[in-house]
Order: C-alpha cells, then structure tokens, then sequence
C-alpha cells in the first residue's frame, strides 16, 4: 500500500489554522448595562471579573481566605502558570461587590447557594442566563480581554498589566529588575474606568 515508502503528508493541505470564536473584549455600553442589572443573579462575578482580569479558574477556587479586605487586594494561589501566583488590587468601583460577597455563607467568593463552589460546568450555565438577559454574547475568557484593553486605553505600565494579569515576561529588565509593589498596582488598576 506505499505506507513506508511514500510521504502522503506532504500531499495535504490543511489550510491557516484559524479560531472557531476569536476573543473580544466587552463594550463600554455592555460594561455599563453590566452595572444597570446588577439585580440579575452572577452579573456582579462578570463585573469582578473585568475588574480584576482574574482567570474564571482562579476565580471558582478563589478562597475568602485569600481576599485581603484591609489591604484590598486578591491573593492568587492556585493558577495555571507560577506566573499566574500573584497578588491582584482590588479596584474601587467592584469593592462593594466583594463586600457583598465576603459577607455570604460559604468559604469561596463565588458560591452557590448550598455554599459549594461553582464548577466551571455550572458557572457556564449561570453565565449563559446572564448573556442572555443582557443580550450579549461574550465568553468568561473575554473579561480578560477586557481587563487588558481597558488597561492598555488607560495607558497603564506594562509592567503593572503584566503583574495583574499574571502574564510571564522574556525581557529580564522589565522581569527580573522592575518591581511594583501593592500600592502602585491598585494605582495602576483603578486608571480602568
């Protein structure tokens, strides 16, 4: 059948690999209808998630224990990168929301009502009847985006978008030598609007 002796890889044609739904972020009219329906149950963990560019992972398994309320800021201890340990401010305009939060039975941030933690299964589902009372079509990953973008517009440091984000850095300068510390992070996250 010519298997050893020809190459028949070298005859297809796969084509660009190209993304079955690229990421955007939200609009500032989406962000704004976001703060008009915070009736709506979980519209608030969308908010947190803008406003902090947390990964919907790290925000599932997010302790109470790992929130500094005092300090304001987020301890993240678990992540899928080392880069991705690290400590987020907490952003004026959502430090009610983690009032609100704190102040809730159970030992996460974002419970259910039975106090257990939600699974990234049925977070999905929860974010699925928000997006559609907003009529939006948004994926939790693109707060993320969000997060950056509104960032980059506000002209923040690389370094503190870096930090926030949890993002790994190639140049040793900016990695190894530039520092921030807590405050000029919080600085850095509450030029978002």
């Amino acid at each position: 059948m010519e298997y050893v002796d020809k190459n028949y890889v070298m005859l297809l044609n796969l084509g660009k690999n190209k993304q079955k739904r690229p990421h955007k972020p939200f609009t500032r009219q989406k962000i704004n209808k976001l703060w008009s329906n915070l009736n709506i149950e979980g519209v608030d963990t969308v908010l947190i998630l803008i406003y902090t560019g947390i990964r919907i992972g790290e925000l599932l398994e997010l302790a109470k224990d790992n929130v500094y309320m005092r300090q304001k800021y987020i301890k993240i201890t678990k992540s899928k990168t080392k880069s991705g340990l690290r400590i987020i401010p907490i952003h004026e305009k959502i430090f009610p929301l983690i009032i609100k939060r704190m102040n809730m039975p159970g030992k996460y941030l974002i419970c259910q009502y039975n106090e257990k933690p939600y699974n990234y299964s049925t977070y999905c589902t929860l974010w699925d009847k928000i997006m559609l009372a907003l009529n939006a079509k948004y994926t939790p990953h693109d707060c993320r985006h969000t997060c950056a973008t509104l960032m980059d517009n506000a002209e923040v440091n690389y370094n503190a978008k870096r930090k926030i984000l949890g993002h790994a850095c190639s140049d040793i300068t900016n990695g190894v030598y530039t520092h921030k510390d807590i405050r000029q992070l919080r600085k850095a996250i509450n030029k978002i609007k």
